[in-house]
């Protein structure tokens, strides 16, 4: 009796743990649609920490919690992750594009430059990396270059919900910058702006499981060097 007891908590016990150590990436990817950044961190780690991903999966998941680190403000931990994801798979635009997020958020405009640069390298219609480039200019009081960035971004022609968000938010920058007559005559608001919690955000959307084909090779390092590796 005691020993059937013993086996009955046991299964209790395994009853409590498993959900929390059986977390795959598409719970993560799932998590970055809420609002709980918390839940992003601690979803992707179980997911990253139970392993068994594929290259792809692990850059993917590392860059999705490296989000819930961005839409936190905590700026050096997301960049480790960026970092990661980028050493793992290099032709991932996403990690290069929320990567210069962060260190714009820092201050560090030339390094968010570079890392919008190399998002575009590797898929030029990436709408979202000419909306953040533009805005880098913007801080930086650059705004005939923050123009030039976003009317770029309105030639893109991807069409998935990440690319019509960005083009609304150029039209809204353009707008506020004195754009051209027919960019002001544009609704710059979209109603459905997906998991994004504030318009006046970021291009913070995150990576699906599956990665449209990338066109080059890039350089993973930008901005990558000293504490921004996190050693094992």
């Amino acid at each position: 009796m005691k020993k059937l007891c013993g086996f009955a908590i046991g299964i209790l016990l395994l009853a409590f743990i498993a959900p929390a150590s059986a977390q795959t990436a598409n719970d993560c990817y799932q998590a970055t649609l809420k609002t709980d950044d918390q839940a992003i961190i601690r979803i992707c780690t179980q997911a990253l920490d139970r392993g068994g991903l594929s290259n792809e999966d692990r850059s993917i998941t590392t860059s999705n919690r490296g989000l819930g680190y961005l839409r936190s403000k905590e700026y050096d931990k997301a960049i480790i992750d960026f970092s990661e994801a980028l050493l793992i798979n290099p032709k991932n635009p996403y990690s290069f594009n929320f990567r210069g997020e962060c260190w714009r958020e820092k201050g560090n405009f030339e390094r968010a430059l570079a890392d919008f640069e190399s998002a575009l390298n590797v898929n030029p219609g990436f709408t979202g990396a000419f909306y953040n480039r533009g805005l880098t200019y913007e801080r930086q009081g650059k705004i005939e270059d923050a123009r030039a960035e976003y009317n770029k971004g309105l030639q893109t022609k991807g069409d998935s919900a990440l690319d019509k968000w960005a083009r609304d938010r150029i039209k809204e920058r353009l707008a506020a910058l004195g754009g051209n007559q027919q960019q002001q005559q544009t609704n710059p608001r979209n109603d459905n702006p997906g998991p994004r919690r504030d318009s006046d955000s970021n291009d913070r959307t995150p990576q699906r499981q599956t990665q449209p084909q990338q066109q080059q090779q890039t350089n993973p390092g930008n901005g990558n060097e000293g504490s921004y590796i996190r050693r094992r």
